[in-house]
């Protein structure tokens, strides 16, 4: 099979494609972000109604969210497809990394939002179980998201922002083999409205977490253990609620065959939950901390989670 020349060369694929270290947008440069822009800008495209119509309802939204900053001026004052394109351009280059974000996220809503009121074209007959059925229309839901997620990611980790976008909004970045292999797929398994409990505690988990503070990595903790307790008892009772703690749960959940139960498992399990509380209790906001978590013990939480819940899922 023919190579390219970087693929037998490391020093030119070092040369070609150098490995950035991880960054906030804030830290990039005008010229970084005009590239990344024309990367992205068919998706944001003048000439495309549908894709500029999502581009009039993320400015909407935005400022529709945030009165006071009203951070599209000029759609403010002439309410139209041609202003909200260029307020969007204007935020996108201009605006701190936390407008930006909030502005693609509104756009992302407003790709889901299209699936809102069409036919979907996916019927229970035409599959043997429910579960089958809801994942099909989970599918179908998020194909254009997921089109758009693809990309922005692409982009985004070539210039080496230090965030990925999921089906539950934008994440921390880490390392390729734990994003893809770990988060991307239990993110994508959790997006089914059965999780939607589970979902809202990983999202202020996430957000928590991009605060980059003391009481972000606090509360991160708090949130993130939530969604896996969240996440149990949904499992196990079909609904949020009650007083079981995630050992019990576990354990609960094994009785049903529900998550692995073989020796090396359930260590793990114990292990984990040890873990997670003895984390919870010194550094999280559910109890009178100890002392506030710093990011190291916060992305600590969110990976055991993760690695958890996907090692769940597999069964």
């Amino acid at each position: 099979m023919f190579k390219l020349w970087s693929e037998k060369n490391s020093n030119a694929m070092e040369l070609l494609s150098p490995n950035l270290e991880l960054r906030n947008w804030n830290n990039l440069s005008r010229d970084e972000k005009d590239k990344i822009w024309h990367y992205l800008k068919y998706w944001f495209a003048e000439d495309d109604k549908e894709k500029n119509f999502r581009v009039f309802l993320a400015i909407h939204k935005l400022n529709d969210l945030h009165k006071y900053q009203s951070y599209a001026q000029r759609f403010l004052k002439d309410f139209s497809s041609r202003t909200a394109l260029l307020d969007f351009e204007d935020i996108f280059f201009n605006h701190d990394e936390n407008v930006v974000l909030e502005l693609l996220s509104c756009f992302c809503k407003a790709i889901l939002w299209e699936k809102g009121d069409k036919p979907s074209g996916i019927y229970k007959a035409d599959y043997k179980s429910e579960e089958e059925y809801k994942k099909a229309l989970t599918s179908w839901k998020f194909n254009e998201f997921d089109k758009f997620a693809e990309k922005i990611n692409d982009v985004f980790e070539h210039f080496g922002v230090n965030l990925f976008l999921s089906r539950s909004g934008f994440v921390a970045r880490q390392d390729s083999k734990i994003t893809n292999e770990i988060y991307v797929p239990v993110l994508n398994f959790l997006s089914s409205p059965d999780w939607d409990d589970v979902n809202r505690e990983l999202r202020d988990a996430f957000k928590e977490y991009q605060l980059k503070t003391e009481h972000g990595y606090s509360n991160c903790i708090t949130h993130a253990v939530s969604a896996l307790q969240a996440y149990l008892q949904v499992l196990t009772n079909g609904k949020i609620g009650g007083a079981d703690g995630i050992n019990s749960l576990v354990k609960k959940a094994q009785e049903k065959e529900l998550v692995p139960k073989d020796k090396f498992s359930s260590e793990i399990f114990r292990n984990i939950d040890s873990i997670l509380m003895k984390e919870r209790g010194k550094t999280g906001d559910a109890h009178p901390k100890q002392e506030y978590a710093n990011e190291e013990s916060a992305r600590l939480v969110l990976n055991l989670i993760m690695i958890f819940l996907q090692h769940c899922i597999q069964k």
